[in-house]
């Protein structure tokens, strides 16, 4: 169902990028019109702090100033619906920290590719193994303190039951979490347009065979948390094509890590 999620993002991708055609084909004319999409979730990056709760923020190539009634902390990236009120101003809400760790992909020494993916789907107790081999072996041997305390918190994370993933594909990092349960499985992942995903997959017996007392179906199912609305609207649009049975989705919380990294948590001194 990941791949599945990440093919939506890559579609979302598209959409993104006909609607930023048009509006730059609208705003012809009007140098000083700054039009940003409020429908996804938008990246921004907490440059300084001025008077009261102004902020300026960096939003790709752009620098803004707006207003926060939550407390932001410079140079922090935060996760946000962003929207323009009816006076121009720009409006923030469901300001969502980025977790530490995604801060480090980039640099993260063992990233994966969607096709790895495929053992872990087939046998997740023997992914795990490989995955806890490749860090024991290479934790004696890396070159670098930065490698060694991001191989360190992969093993951490390992330990508490929770895989912590890096996934390249097409020049883009994703972070995945997966951690299984008695009866379901976890799972948290960044991806780069629908941001935040958290959810579960689980089974289930078809109600109605029951009743008809035919041996009931195993149905394959799935909750979903996501940021805002309109990723909401557009997984739903493409339920079909996560190859599940029933799907939820909702945006009523904030998704959030299985297991969260901390800067300090390993800290290594050189």
């Amino acid at each position: 169902m990941l791949n599945k999620l990440s093919q939506i993002d890559k579609s979302a991708k598209s959409m993104m990028s006909a609607t930023n055609a048009l509006n730059h084909q609208n705003n012809k004319g009007h140098a000083q019109a700054k039009h940003f999409n409020a429908s996804l979730p938008v990246l921004l990056k907490v440059i300084a702090k001025s008077q009261g709760n102004n902020y300026l923020l960096k939003l790709g190539n752009t620098t803004i100033q707006t207003q926060s009634q939550r407390a932001l902390q410079v140079g922090k990236t935060y996760w946000a619906n962003m929207q323009q009120n009816a006076a121009g101003q720009i409006v923030l809400n469901k300001l969502i920290a980025k977790p530490d760790f995604s801060e480090n992909l980039k640099s993260m020494p063992l990233k994966l590719a969607m096709k790895d993916l495929d053992l872990l789907a087939k046998d997740f107790k023997a992914f795990g193994n490989e995955l806890k081999e490749f860090l024991l072996q290479n934790l004696g041997n890396v070159a670098h303190k930065e490698d060694f305390s991001q191989l360190s918190m992969m093993a951490l994370s390992l330990a508490q039951g929770v895989l912590s993933l890096v996934v390249n594909e097409d020049g883009e990092d994703k972070l995945l979490q997966i951690a299984p349960k008695k009866q379901r499985v976890d799972f948290y992942a960044i991806f780069p347009r629908l941001g935040p995903v958290q959810g579960q997959i689980y089974t289930k017996k078809e109600v109605q065979e029951a009743l008809n007392n035919k041996a009931p179906k195993s149905l394959v199912c799935a909750e979903i948390c996501v940021m805002n609305e309109r990723v909401k609207e557009l997984l739903e649009s493409h339920a079909k094509e996560l190859g599940l049975d029933e799907v939820q989705i909702y945006c009523d919380k904030t998704p959030e890590e299985l297991f969260a990294f901390k800067n300090n948590l390993l800290d290594i001194h050189g």
